[in-house]
């Protein structure tokens, strides 16, 4: 068994100033930060990509939004998760198909787009 975590006095008041101080080194947001939230027209064009990941005992469902000719631009959510994989991949299968604006998945993310040195 580990030995409990122990922080000495001063360490501890390092931490606790450094947190209060916080507020001196941030700068607040602008309108601009939010361009991020509102700028959703690139998902009219995006493909939708199905990820199932097993963690923690469960299949968890994902689906990725990608633009089809700026792959970088990205957004991945999760969906639900389930006990069963095979109940996990129909799900995502459906999910994918009723989320995707061409559902016959023919808007694919050309995997050449992406810059990639293999050095």
């Amino acid at each position: 068994m580990n030995a409990d975590f122990y922080l000495d006095e001063k360490a501890y008041q390092v931490l606790l100033d450094a947190c209060n101080n916080m507020h001196f080194t941030e700068i607040v947001g602008g309108v601009v930060d939010f361009n991020l939230l509102y700028d959703d027209y690139w998902l009219q064009d995006s493909a939708v990509i199905e990820n199932i990941r097993f963690a923690k005992g469960e299949w968890e469902v994902y689906l990725v939004f990608a633009h089809y000719k700026n792959p970088y631009r990205l957004i991945k959510r999760k969906i639900t998760s389930c006990f069963c994989k095979s109940k996990a991949e129909t799900c995502a299968h459906y999910m994918r198909r009723l989320a995707a604006k061409d559902q016959r998945g023919t808007l694919q993310v050309d995997k050449n787009l992406f810059q990639y040195n293999g050095n």
